[in-house]
């Protein structure tokens, strides 16, 4: 019964954790806004606060849920290692992650390059493939945050695939093919196992490859770990959870207050409000779950879908849905840009259901192609 709870809340997570990703790709205009004005608070300054208390802090926790209920879910049948069962798994996630990984990759370069290859301009083909270094395309032709620090002074940037939220399936590949690391880790220093992780985690002192991700060895580590040890995550992050509440909300105001982690003290508070704030969802899931609280969530289609909308949302479908949330509510106030703000990802996931739905009742094996047949 407690496992079937906790799968129950798993799914329930599934379609707001997916929404939330979609706001941390829709920041709204104007996309530079400069520095926070937290005691002037005009109109615009409200708009601002607003959105990167969403986009660039709260919604931040939602990445990390996803690779600890990843975790959990791997390692179910390998509480005790099984090379064979560890080989199926990961035959599995080549359907499942790698075939959608590259699907989706591709999908977006033709996209970029429809023009061109329309137009014949094939000079222009190549030089785009020359700039991104071809294969590098699949694996980390994007980067950013290349000034970011850790606490030792090394450079720590991001990179991500021509399509940039597929970093996410990326990092989450690298960690299951860890696997086997991460059970040697945990049953030889146990509990000391997550804490190295976790000071890795919060120092952003790692090995320096962009794609070893701290936060996907911590959280899907984390998941790993409860399962091979049968911990029931329901009943563990209950423990405290006013105290983890009240951390929370202290460390989402200062990180908005400080502009998510752009700045140097945002950067050390950041990493603290995640791990508070994924116990508070945690949370807040088991509570609405078990009290049979917005049930919708957990409907067949919203949680279906979700992998669907984070593979497709920044295709064509979000960038035109901030064109169109423009035009009808308007940019000339703070009030218009805030529901322009809200607006745009809105629609876009609707519109993600909807064409889900149409691929998966006419053209099901496509679909199951798409998303790995989920």
């Amino acid at each position: 019964m407690q496992t079937q709870q906790i799968f129950k809340v798993f799914d329930w997570l599934r379609f707001p954790l997916i929404v939330g990703v979609v706001f941390i790709h829709s920041f709204g205009t104007p996309f530079d806004y400069g520095a926070l004005n937290i005691h002037h608070l005009s109109g615009m300054d409200c708009y601002n606060i607003f959105r990167v208390s969403i986009s660039k802090v709260l919604t931040h926790v939602c990445v990390p849920t996803f690779y600890f209920i990843s975790g959990y879910l791997f390692f179910k049948g390998l509480e005790t290692w099984n090379v064979e069962k560890f080989m199926q798994k990961l035959k599995r996630r080549v359907k499942t992650l790698l075939v959608p990984f590259l699907i989706w990759n591709t999908i977006s370069i033709l996209n970029t390059l429809k023009g061109k290859l329309f137009h014949g301009e094939w000079s222009d083909v190549l030089a785009f493939f020359e700039d991104n270094g071809c294969v590098h395309l699949y694996w980390d032709c994007q980067m950013w945050n290349l000034d970011r620090v850790n606490w030792v002074g090394w450079a720590i940037p991001a990179s991500s695939p021509y399509l940039i939220p597929l970093w996410f399936l990326r990092d989450l590949m690298v960690v299951v093919i860890c696997a086997p690391v991460l059970y040697y880790v945990f049953k030889k220093l146990r509990i000391w196992g997550i804490v190295m992780f976790l000071l890795c985690y919060i120092s952003g002192v790692f090995i320096p490859i962009p794609e070893l991700s701290t936060m996907a060895f911590l959280f899907f580590g984390t998941g790993a770990y409860m399962k091979m040890n049968n911990i029931n995550p329901l009943e563990y992050t209950q423990r405290w959870c006013y105290p983890f509440l009240a951390i929370a909300l202290v460390t989402w105001m200062a990180c908005t207050m400080l502009n998510g982690h752009e700045t140097e003290l945002g950067n050390l508070i950041y990493p603290v409000y995640v791990i508070f704030g994924v116990i508070t969802l945690m949370n807040i899931a088991i509570y609405l779950v078990r009290n049979n609280k917005l049930q919708i969530m957990s409907s067949p289609l919203l949680s279906r879908s979700s992998f669907f909308i984070y593979l497709s949302h920044t295709i064509l479908i979000l960038p035109t849905c901030k064109k169109v949330s423009s035009v009808i509510f308007g940019q000339s106030t703070a009030l218009q840009m805030t529901i322009s703000y809200i607006a745009a990802p809105v629609m876009a996931v609707i519109i993600c259901i909807t064409l889900y739905y149409f691929l998966r009742r006419f053209t099901p094996s496509l679909c199951g192609i798409l998303t790995g047949e989920r």
